[in-house]
């Protein structure tokens, strides 16, 4: 007898060439069959109507104290996401966030580097390099986040937190932008020079192309070139509009260089009454939690709640263009058929952008993506990149990571990790989650009331290494 049966939904799988309907048999939170499973379940689930894919990874999220906050992890649930990398930290808060609402989520956090929070100045040496990099790893984190873009380090210490990394096969992830060059076209070309072949995870290609330094088209043609010239870096792109950033201003001033770069494609001052008026104009759209999720609050009160913040409250600029968005979910390699881009991400979770169903499959309607290319971009590439070969697909003893989906409505309606249910129709079912991290910080997992799910570098790093020297979808 199987633990559970879904029966009669449509199956897309990219790795194994499935895209039928028929049933999938779920046994010890693996799956255990794909077409006739026979009759006998302790559950069955009749998904007529429905896709059913491997569960969805988000692969560039934000669901800490500093960026997303506790709703984050329902917001992701309800979006149809089973497993997620959050990108900044602080650490200690997804930790406790997902022990008190995790969702049943597998959820690594990337701990950020930043001037006057765990280093001194914006131009640590190797010892301060190594220390905050040892600590996270203790802690539980999954890898190290450079927020150039936001708490920029000069280049010379940005090279150095990449190549020390590097040597000690530590995941590392970067913002493009340092205190030379910012999170635009000239930043991410800054920080692909600094690495000089080194690989790295370059966060959220589109981020670099939104017209701040050249027009949009010579942007978007320069980015495309140098993801083909150095086929080491893996990003991801996004598939909403808006972005996701800081509000806060200090002494006067706003504090967050992405912000800023923000108010300045508008005309607006980088002060506080520059950042009023964003906000009271409607181009700066305040986060508010609403209903148990973030929700993007109008504009007085919108401004009220940034005044009550005293400005420290998360904001949103529609920044993103469409032709950006589209090119790089689309794209393929100079000469092949594999894609540009591996992976689709939301930079949302707490951030009201978890768009990978609604406007991924919007992709499939319109002809750009097959069913089989969505599956590839929203859970098959991001699991290998980030380790976990036992998930974004249906082989038999593989995770039972699942999503279904309603394609009419483009939106989640039940999931699944490993064979537990976390979203039924809008109700989330599950609690707690488990830590994705290395070795070292499995101890720190239990410690905080999670389970542990350790990758090892090592071979995450020769699986890469391979992986980019032939850059296909394989």
């Amino acid at each position: 007898m199987y633990d559970l049966i879904i029966r009669n939904g449509h199956v897309v799988d990219w790795l194994n060439g499935v895209d039928t309907v028929t049933d999938l048999a779920v046994d010890q939170g693996r799956i255990a069959c794909v077409g006739t499973c026979g009759e006998s379940a302790r559950r069955t689930v009749d998904a007529s109507g429905l896709l059913v894919v491997p569960g969805i990874i988000d692969s560039h999220m934000h669901a800490s104290s500093w960026l997303g906050g506790p709703m984050s992890y329902r917001m992701l649930a309800m979006a149809g996401v089973t497993t997620a990398l959050e990108m900044a930290g602080p650490l200690e808060s997804v930790k406790s966030y997902m022990r008190d609402g995790g969702c049943g989520l597998t959820i690594g956090c990337l701990e950020q580097v930043r001037p006057g929070l765990n280093i001194a100045s914006d131009s640590p040496d190797l010892a301060e390099i190594d220390r905050v990099t040892d600590e996270a790893l203790d802690r539980g984190a999954f890898g190290m986040k450079l927020l150039g873009g936001h708490y920029p380090l000069t280049p010379g210490a940005s090279r150095s937190l990449l190549a020390r990394c590097a040597e000690r096969t530590v995941y590392f992830a970067v913002h493009a932008g340092s205190t030379e060059k910012g999170s635009n076209i000239e930043g991410m070309r800054e920080i692909i020079e600094l690495a000089a072949g080194t690989p790295f995870h370059l966060c959220h290609i589109n981020a670099y192309c939104r017209g701040a330094r050249k027009d949009l088209e010579s942007e978007i043609s320069e980015a495309a070139a140098l993801l083909n010239d150095h086929p080491e870096i893996d990003t991801e792109s996004y598939l909403s509009p808006i972005n996701g950033c800081s509000g806060k201003c200090v002494n006067g001033a706003v504090e967050s260089g992405v912000t800023r770069n923000c108010l300045k494609s508008k005309g607006y001052a980088t002060d506080l009454e520059g950042m009023r008026r964003a906000i009271a104009e409607g181009f700066a759209q305040v986060h508010q939690i609403s209903d148990g999720v973030v929700k993007l609050a109008g504009r007085a009160e919108g401004l009220a709640l940034w005044e009550q913040k005293q400005s420290d409250v998360p904001v949103s600029f529609q920044v993103n263009p469409g032709l950006s968005r589209y090119y790089f979910a689309t794209a393929r390699r100079r000469g092949s058929q594999a894609f540009l881009v591996d992976s689709f991400c939301t930079d949302g979770g707490g951030i009201p952008r978890n768009v990978i169903i609604a406007n991924g499959l919007s992709l499939v309607r319109f002809g750009s993506l097959t069913l089989s290319e969505f599956v590839l971009k929203s859970s098959y590439a991001a699991a290998q990149l980030l380790g976990l070969p036992e998930k974004g697909h249906f082989t038999v003893g593989a995770d039972a990571d699942i999503t279904l989906i309603d394609m009419n409505a483009q939106q989640a309606t039940h999931s699944f990790v490993q064979g537990a249910p976390v979203l039924e129709r809008g109700q989330i079912l599950a609690s707690g989650g488990t830590l994705l991290t290395t070795p070292r910080g499995v101890k720190a997992a239990h410690d905080a009331g999670l389970k542990a799910r350790a990758v090892d570098m090592t071979e995450l790093f020769n699986y890469r290494a391979n992986r980019f020297s032939g850059r296909t979808n394989k």
